[in-house]
């Protein structure tokens, strides 16, 4: 089967290939890709910046897909030959105490699919039952395969974050991740959600997140509190999400949160950031952090989706299958919101 694979540990040598056509065993179920969205650590993995030497090298690129049952193993009972699914990105053990307590995304073993295992920039993907989900009829694969995105957002916001209808929420980052960070907010009952970017998310993220219903604003070129004052009167936000991966926008998140407020990272960072954190405790600012996601949050971005209330297609950038290295660099340069290959 064709697939791109990371093939060495330096920027780019990702390479168009043939590889074997894996046979599923056990409770492993063999899926056809029909959508594979590239994400950020996908660009972050072409690029192998400090801090992603923890990959196993070669590689199958990829954890956000969509694709149709292909075959089983013996041990597999959910699932068969023809449905349509996706599945998730991080595969755990189901035996540390982590994953005892429903916390199956920090799982101590666990393993990212397209950095440590083979993953879904291919024609098929093997994985184990217990991370496949079924896609709703209204979902198209395309859709599918950006609920594992969606499913982060989710997790930062409904389950590690402090918004409250009528807060004012702040988010860094218009990428996909940003993007429905914000919508999260939205859907709890936030008043007024501001999208931060900078100039090279002008043409293309920016706008996104003004038709979204968000208020844009350009760190280069606007004063982030001032914008914020005009339009609520307030300097200060009740919450900022920091979803860039920028330690600029830490700096700034954190100076935006008022007394009592919170701030909540799912940014992955590149380099340390230093932070003075005598304010924060003097102002009772509670500092969350959020990684991944978990079974439950697949399932609310599937049936967000699915429900009407959640409209994924703006984001979506579709490239044939064999141009995904044209998907990646389009991807690094932020021409589009989300690159999808479709082997359909």
């Amino acid at each position: 089967m064709k697939a791109f694979v990371k093939t060495e540990r330096k920027y780019g040598a990702v390479e168009f290939m043939d590889v074997p056509k894996p046979e599923p065993k056990g409770d492993q179920v063999l899926i056809k890709i029909c959508a594979s969205a590239i994400c950020g650590s996908d660009l972050h993995a072409y690029e192998y910046p400090p801090g992603y030497e923890f990959m196993d090298i070669p590689v199958i690129l990829g954890h956000e897909y969509g694709g149709i049952v292909e075959a089983v193993g013996a041990e597999v009972t959910l699932f068969k030959p023809g449905q349509r699914v996706m599945g998730e990105s991080n595969q755990y053990c189901s035996k540390c105490q982590n994953c005892h307590e429903g916390r199956t995304n920090i799982c101590t073993s666990s393993k990212m699919t397209g950095l440590h295992i083979n993953g879904a920039m291919a024609e098929y993907i093997l994985v184990p039952e217990k991370i496949v989900h079924h896609i709703p009829e209204r979902v198209t694969f395309a859709e599918a395969a950006l609920a594992q995105p969606c499913a982060v957002s989710f997790h930062a916001i409904f389950d590690r974050s402090d918004i409250r209808p009528g807060h004012v929420v702040v988010v860094y980052g218009p990428g996909i991740v940003g993007l429905m960070a914000a919508k999260g907010a939205q859907l709890i009952g936030a008043s007024t959600v501001f999208v931060v970017g900078t100039n090279v998310d002008e043409e293309v993220r920016l706008p996104i997140a003004r038709a979204m219903g968000f208020i844009p604003l350009n760190a280069e070129q606007q004063d982030i509190a001032a914008e914020i004052e005009k339009v609520t009167g307030k300097k200060q936000v009740d919450v900022a999400v920091e979803c860039s991966g920028a330690a600029s926008a830490v700096q700034s998140a954190m100076a935006l949160v008022r007394k009592g407020g919170s701030v909540t990272l799912l940014g992955i960072y590149s380099r340390p950031n230093e932070v003075f954190f005598t304010s924060f405790v003097r102002n009772e600012i509670q500092i969350n952090t959020s990684y991944t996601c978990l079974w439950e949050n697949y399932e609310q971005a599937l049936q967000l989706v699915a429900s009407g209330q959640l409209n994924l297609q703006p984001l979506i950038a579709s490239y044939p299958f064999e141009k995904g290295l044209q998907a990646i660099e389009d991807g690094l340069a932020k021409k589009v919101i989300k690159p999808v290959l479709l082997l359909e």
